[in-house]
């Protein structure tokens, strides 16, 4: 079985795992209880492009919208999204795209108890799979295939504020690529940004939960090994979250 195998199925044992631990979390913020869990529809700007050196026939750019589904609670990030970009009547690119983050986070500095900010040193697992699907004419190729194992460690804060709590966190991760075709075991880092905002409780259970998300990721290939040429991309996004926090 390929490397890509194994961390797919990593992947997909971690988000069942998310979903049977409990599904709801609150934050005390001065003795009120926030909603910490949120889930909601997603929409991502995409830029992402081939930037090795081989000939220009296996190069191509995805750039457009695509759209899907977050899931999030207090140390943990799941996303799901696919789109379609078109470059001529005949050749088109339909991308999907799996993100699963989660992260522990410490504390170094002793805070004031009546503080209202809360800051934090996340130590991250990213795990991320993208697919892009070619099609020209009658004939279908898979152009990109990658799944993303990276560790990652950043910096991030989070206060009440507009009768809820916004949660603002940065990550850096650097790590393992493993592509669908070949047996190599490539590498990628990534740049994560996020700012959150889960909304005091509506109902009993209930609240808003608006996001806004960045990310710069690299995929470093070692294909062009044995022809001098190289084989990597870049991409970055840019993506909105509304939903329901719980």
């Amino acid at each position: 079985m390929k490397i890509g195998m194994w961390v797919r199925s990593l992947v997909f044992g971690t988000f069942l795992a998310a979903l049977v631990v409990s599904s709801s979390a609150q934050t005390s913020f001065g003795g009120k209880n926030v909603a910490s869990s949120a889930a909601g529809l997603t929409a991502v700007g995409m830029d992402f492009r081939f930037v090795g050196s081989a000939p220009s026939e296996v190069a191509f750019t995805f750039d457009g919208m695509a759209y899907g589904l977050f899931y999030s609670r207090e140390s943990l990030m799941l996303t799901y999204v696919r789109g379609a970009h078109t470059i001529t009547t005949d050749d088109q690119l339909v991308l999907t795209d799996f993100s699963l983050s989660g992260w522990m986070p410490f504390r170094f500095f002793k805070q004031e108890k009546d503080s209202k900010v809360d800051v934090f040193f996340p130590l991250g697992l990213e795990s991320n799979y993208r697919r892009i699907k070619r099609t020209q004419g009658s004939v279908e190729v898979d152009a990109f295939e990658y799944t993303v194992l990276a560790p990652g460690l950043g910096l991030g804060a989070s206060a009440p504020i507009l009768k809820g709590v916004v949660t603002a966190r940065g990550l850096a991760y650097y790590g393992i690529a493993s592509r669908s075709f070949g047996f190599d075991t490539d590498t990628s880092s990534i740049l994560k940004m996020d700012v959150d905002w889960n909304s005091e409780l509506i109902t009993d259970r209930l609240g808003l939960s608006i996001g806004y998300g960045y990310r710069w990721q690299k995929w470093y290939s070692d294909m062009g090994d044995l022809t001098g040429d190289s084989f990597d991309f870049v991409g970055k996004n840019h993506s909105v979250r509304i939903g329901i926090s719980f």
